[in-house]
């Protein structure tokens, strides 16, 4: 038994949603640099496949939001689900590594705590459970190994509830995209808008309709402005072109580009752009930005039942005021948006006072290095789990030669 302690070491990590797929991508890059023997299983996305995981089916791909669309697809999760959970027993990793995604990943994590012997579970990006359901912490502190937070605040806030939860902040990894991405470049010269639906399909289904839209009555207001939009795959940019092919937009000026989304959003004048993580990379490259957001009116009433922030976008949450503004569910009209649209690009002082207050709260995702942060993270888990088996390992030497011992007395 002691030979398994030796072997190479095991991580197995889970990842479903795109945000998710490319921050595990960074972390098993840093890990492979720290050790090229790190064996990584599990399901995440195409990023993450091609950082060297082994991989057992496309999870990203299947991200939902809301509640709706969750009960929607309820029976092909609860599959996911089982098949996931039996691989990680089955392979006894050393550690598992949950990347954002809590619907799914902080059940996994209650279902593995449970079996025996448990894995031990890291966390990365932590649930906003600050947000909702603030007694979650509870049950993380009870679950996991160590959470590995993207955010500052979220440190304080888990020191006063759980402080028996080891909780590292490791910077957000936006900061080292912008390092590799951002480069300074040429504004242009006429005005560009970028369009951001957001990365899931349904997303899309929902905001790009309205985006294109937005578009049209903007070129017929302002002349000579561009817009853009960002596809992070084929499917995306699929979804995106057939779309568009259904809503004529006759006089907009539209490219749907793939690959360095800062370097792009630099040449940009302004974001009408979906919450979420792109409302941070627009704030990366110091972007005047409007933030939409629409879902099912059920689990859009439920959401304001049960969430305790006055803001949706994180921008917004980090600034601790509505440094840009929002626009969810009803209010989110084309007519609105052109309106608050073309309110920035014609006034350049209210745009520079708002691009100021965005540069701020960008400077607060902390510095690059994120991932070998957590890469170091992860490696001292790794390393205490395997010291735990030998330990447990010799325990049991140690008990199965006393017993002999007592057995050859015994016949003495």
């Amino acid at each position: 038994m002691k030979e398994a302690a030796t072997e190479n070491p095991r991580l197995y990590l889970v990842a479903g949603e795109v945000s998710g797929d490319r921050l595990a991508a960074d972390l098993v890059r840093a890990l492979k640099k720290r050790n090229a023997q790190l064996e990584v299983y599990g399901v995440g996305g195409p990023m993450l496949r091609a950082a060297g995981q082994e991989q057992s089916f496309d999870l990203a791909r299947h991200a939902v939001v809301g509640l709706t669309d969750v009960l929607r697809n309820l029976p092909k999760f609860l599959g996911f689900f089982r098949k996931v959970k039996a691989e990680i027993l089955r392979l006894k990793p050393d550690v598992v590594v949950l990347v954002d995604y809590p619907g799914f990943n902080l059940r996994l994590a209650q279902a593995l705590h449970r079996s025996s012997p448990a894995p031990a579970i890291v966390y990365y990006v932590s649930p906003q459970v600050w947000a909702w359901k603030a007694g979650r912490a509870r049950t993380m502190e009870r679950i996991l190994e160590r959470l590995l937070v993207i955010f500052p605040f979220e440190v304080e806030w888990f020191a006063h509830r759980t402080p028996g939860l080891k909780v590292k902040w490791v910077g957000h990894p936006l900061a080292d995209r912008w390092i590799e991405q951002g480069k300074p470049v040429t504004p242009e010269e006429n005005p560009c808008v970028a369009l951001l639906p957001g990365s899931r399909p349904v997303e899309i289904a929902r905001h790009w309709p309205v985006l294109l839209e937005t578009a049209a009555r903007i070129a017929r207001e302002q002349r000579n402005v561009r817009f853009v939009t960002l596809a992070t795959g084929p499917e995306m940019r699929q979804q995106l072109e057939e779309e568009w092919a259904r809503h004529p937009t006759s006089g907009v000026s539209l490219d749907i580009v793939s690959g360095q989304p800062l370097t792009l959003l630099n040449r940009c004048t302004m974001a009408i752009v979906a919450s979420g993580t792109a409302t941070l990379e627009c704030a990366m490259a110091g972007l005047p930005m409007l933030v939409i957001y629409k879902t099912s009116w059920f689990t859009y009433l439920l959401g304001r039942m049960l969430v305790n922030l006055p803001y949706l976008s994180m921008v917004n949450v980090l600034a601790g005021e509505k440094v840009v503004p929002e626009f969810l569910q009803s209010a989110a009209t084309p007519q609105r948006l052109t309106t608050a649209a073309l309110q920035i690009l014609r006034n350049p002082r209210g745009t520079e006072k708002m691009a100021r207050r965005i540069q701020e709260v960008a400077a607060k995702l902390g510095g690059p290095g994120a991932a070998e942060r957590a890469a170091e993270e992860v490696e001292e888990a790794i390393r205490l789990r395997r010291a735990l088996v030998v330990a447990a390992q010799e325990r049991v030497g140690d008990r199965e030669e006393g017993l002999g011992a007592g057995t050859e007395r015994a016949k003495g």
